[in-house]
């Protein structure tokens, strides 16, 4: 029989969080991690970050976000940036939303948008406009994503 692979243990904690079975999900999400699977390594730092089977671990969620952006992963990339900007660290929130985006991210347009409105609208306007029209243009933004892009572009005189 032959041992099973990083997807084998991937997919069959997917399997098992759907199940309700976090422990077991999270147990085979650190396997598929140890063998390199970057959603994996995503999925763990989610479980950490969320108290999902494990103790809620903010800091050693932060890591294996990081670790899962360093290995490609658009959603690493993304919740990295989310702990850097839920802590006030906008530059680096800023540089992992950008690595996001890069990917195809288009929430992550819409965060850009927002990290620099925050930094003052009439100082970044352009790259306020810019980004919160990337988002709207995205074929990979959330629903709410969008609209909230619609939202803010009206607030700021735009269509």
């Amino acid at each position: 029989m032959q041992e099973p692979t990083r997807d084998d243990w991937f997919f069959a904690a997917n399997d098992a969080w759907d199940a309700g079975a976090h422990k077991k999900a999270l147990s085979l999400f650190l396997k598929a991690a140890a063998a390199g699977e970057a959603h994996a390594l995503n999925s763990v730092g989610y479980f950490l970050d969320h108290g999902i089977g494990v103790k809620q671990d903010s800091a050693a969620a932060r890591d294996w976000y990081r670790k899962a952006a360093r290995a490609g992963d658009i959603a690493g990339c993304a919740n990295l940036a989310i702990c850097y900007r839920d802590e006030g660290n906008f530059r680096w929130a800023r540089f992992w939303f950008e690595r996001a985006y890069a990917q195809g991210d288009g929430d992550a347009a819409l965060e850009l948008g927002r990290l620099f409105l925050w930094e003052g609208p009439n100082q970044n306007h352009r790259k306020v406009v810019d980004y919160l029209t990337k988002a709207m243009a995205s074929s990979y933004v959330s629903v709410d994503g969008k609209k909230e892009a619609g939202r803010l572009l009206k607030s700021l005189g735009r269509k």
